[in-house]
């Protein structure tokens, strides 16, 4: 190896022990980026809420792993043997912490109080590079082969959201006003409003529901009216889960959260360590993918962001904004330059 640049940044302002990303760096053996989904309802497991619990687990599975590939006396459950081993074991891990924290069967049962996290991972495996992914961070190969799969269902839940923020805006109200309504309407759904709250009024919500539906059959016109619907009604708190690791829905996506994931969520790549000269791993967190290698050009193209879409409703939409109190998401990158 001969440069290394890391950086990860929190949403929340003043409070980065709440970063729910992680990432993995061994040198000469295998890197990580993961990063973990924001909880739903305060659910804590070893003193962290349940993203972030299930972002740790799995960077210290992933180093554990990393670390017996260069071990020939390691268990045959930590050998790589496909992405589907690899993405197995980091399953079972998190499972096992479930048990060890008395949580397992709440967490079988109800997908509101599981933990979950992404995972792009480069494992030197011999004279290779394997690379696995499981949900939306993202990997750029020798400055311009990107493997990042991002899903549909946000761009529901983001359309709900612009949409909303946009009938508040045409109602007269401060942006600030419309980010905390829209962040309503796109978290609860529009059937599980709080009582008396400004997203509450019966008319404002049939109105949101026709707007957002028109808008997602234009974005997604093969998509089942259900399954908007679905989205629109629950939102993230509620229906979001409905999807994960469900392979026959078209919105389905894939994650870890310890139960089962579909091969069909599971994207990977081979590379000969020999054509390698550089490798970029990044969160979602990230909305433009940089012109150039290092911390530098990925912060330069997160400002360029900021500057262009704050609230994210315009080119860069997605289900949370910019506020003054937080950025819209963490953001981590993690850049090795081989030669």
């Amino acid at each position: 190896m001969k440069h290394l640049e890391a950086f990860s940044m929190g949403k929340k302002f003043g409070h980065p022990e709440l970063n729910e990303d992680s990432f993995v760096v061994i040198p000469d053996a295998g890197y990580a980026v993961i990063d973990g989904v924001t909880d739903r309802n305060g659910t804590r497991y070893g003193g962290m809420l349940s993203g972030q619990f299930a972002s740790r687990t799995v960077k210290r599975a992933t180093e554990l792993y990393i670390l017996a590939q260069t071990d020939p006396k390691a268990p045959e459950a930590m050998r790589y043997a496909g992405p589907a081993s690899f993405v197995r074991y980091l399953t079972d891990v998190l499972r096992q912490a479930y048990v060890d924290e008395g949580a397992y069967e709440a967490a079988r049962d109800d997908w509101k109080v599981r933990g979950g996290c992404t995972v792009m991972a480069a494992l030197q495996v011999g004279d290779k590079l394997e690379v696995v992914a499981v949900g939306d961070s993202g990997i750029r190969v020798n400055g311009n082969d990107v493997l990042q799969v991002l899903k549909p269902l946000d761009d529901v839940t983001g359309l709900l959201r612009r949409e909303t923020w946009n009938l508040f805006k045409a109602a007269g109200y401060a942006p600030d006003f419309c980010d905390m309504q829209a962040a309503a309407i796109t978290w609860r759904g529009t059937k599980n409003q709080e009582p008396g709250a400004p997203t509450a009024d019966p008319a404002l919500l049939v109105e949101i529901e026709k707007r957002a539906l028109a808008a997602c059959h234009a974005h997604l016109p093969d998509v089942p009216e259900a399954e908007f619907i679905e989205l629109i009604e629950h939102g993230i708190m509620h229906g979001q889960g409905n999807f994960q690791n469900a392979g026959e829905r078209a919105l389905g996506y894939g994650g870890l959260d310890g139960f089962p994931v579909l091969d069909k969520y599971i994207d990977a790549r081979t590379y000969r360590m020999a054509d390698i000269e550089t490798l970029e791993l990044f969160s979602d967190g990230y909305f433009k993918i940089a012109e150039g290698f290092g911390v530098a050009a990925w912060e330069a193209a997160f400002r360029e962001v900021e500057a262009i879409d704050p609230h994210k409703i315009g080119p860069y939409l997605s289900t949370k904004g910019t506020t003054d109190t937080a950025l819209t998401d963490d953001r981590t990158y993690v850049g090795i330059a081989l030669r």
